[in-house]
């Protein structure tokens, strides 16, 4: 009977540890789970806190390339002399601006945080919405676009943006198959963004971004970078590409030789005070073709937070006493994995 006793006794004991251990694994699951949700809010937090500083910083770098902006008639004033004491650049960059040079700055603070500004004309570009069909051909040509293509293009971006429902020869117009598939209709009207150009029949990626030859196919070295829909079509010399002029059948690898060389002003040292072609004369460029100063400039302002990075992309129209922007674009900076 004791034996029994003893028995019952040792198994209530067995009991009562198993039922103690399962209570500390389910606290610590709960605590577990608890420490993670923390931990989890936490990592929340700091992000919010971190693309909220960026954002800010972005903020304050649009806001500074805007002060540069409305300071560009001052610069114009001051003597070489009188920038010895310009110590932070500022009015050196507006300097630059007015001239229809590029600026690109970085301010760095002690927290870690930073924003980076970039200043350049909006109308380093053809526009896409004056351009000829001969013009269209020659940025092709350049570009490496097949020419089994050409008219295809052309046509299409012109049924695009007309407002009559009359085809073109080898163009489309809402009830192409195309544009059914596709779901919207033609717009009838002038592009707003280069990526527009991507909605179109016969418009592609590739003749936007570029494509590597293969067994099949040429090189296509891509034109978005010629391309614009700002200004009234004539393009800033003191900042346009070699790929940009060289979309002019009239320019030569020689004859952009002596532009590059004249943009860097007599002590032939880009970012120097003398910078910038003055005149078209200077380089014998056509002024119907090409300007030096820019009604609109583009800005774009990146603040960054310890990797944390946020964007703003604005378009300024320039008048005489200020800048109005015309076009505004924001958010984070998506991160390369």
């Amino acid at each position: 009977m004791q034996k029994r006793i003893n028995q019952l006794k040792k198994n209530k004991e067995g009991a009562a540890l198993l039922v103690a251990i399962m209570v500390l694994l389910i606290l610590g699951l709960i605590i577990g789970s608890f420490a993670f949700e923390v931990n989890l809010e936490a990592m929340l937090v700091s992000y919010k806190r971190k693309k909220w500083r960026a954002e800010m910083m972005a903020h304050s770098g649009l806001e500074y390339a805007r002060a540069i902006l409305d300071e560009q008639a001052k610069a114009k004033q001051l003597e070489i002399e009188d920038l010895d004491e310009d110590k932070d650049g500022f009015m050196q960059d507006a300097l630059f601006v007015q001239r229809g040079l590029a600026v690109n700055r970085t301010f760095s603070f002690d927290d870690g945080s930073e924003f980076t500004i970039a200043i350049e004309s909006a109308e380093a570009g053809r526009n896409i919405n004056l351009l000829t069909r001969d013009q269209w051909l020659d940025i092709f040509e350049m570009a490496n676009v097949p020419n089994t293509d050409w008219d295809a293009m052309i046509d299409c971006l012109i049924d695009w943006t007309d407002e009559s429902d009359e085809h073109q020869l080898n163009g489309a117009e809402s009830d192409d198959p195309f544009y059914q598939d596709a779901g919207y209709p033609v717009k009838n009207g002038p592009l707003d963004s280069v990526e527009e150009l991507l909605l179109i029949k016969n418009w592609g990626p590739e003749i936007l971004y570029g494509k590597p030859a293969d067994e099949e196919s040429d090189e296509i070295f891509g034109i978005y970078d010629i391309l614009t829909v700002w200004g009234d079509g004539k393009v800033n010399l003191n900042t346009a590409s070699e790929d940009l002029l060289l979309s002019y059948s009239e320019y030569e690898d020689w004859e952009l030789e002596s532009v590059f060389e004249a943009r860097m002003g007599e002590d032939m040292e880009a970012g120097t005070l003398d910078d910038g072609i003055r005149s078209l004369e200077q380089v014998g460029a056509d002024a119907g073709k090409f300007k030096l100063q820019s009604s609109f400039v583009k800005v774009t302002s990146v603040g960054d937070i310890y990797g944390q990075q946020y964007q703003i992309e604005a378009i300024f129209l320039m008048k005489s006493k200020d800048s109005v922007v015309v076009y505004w674009n924001e958010g984070p900076v998506k991160q390369n994995k």
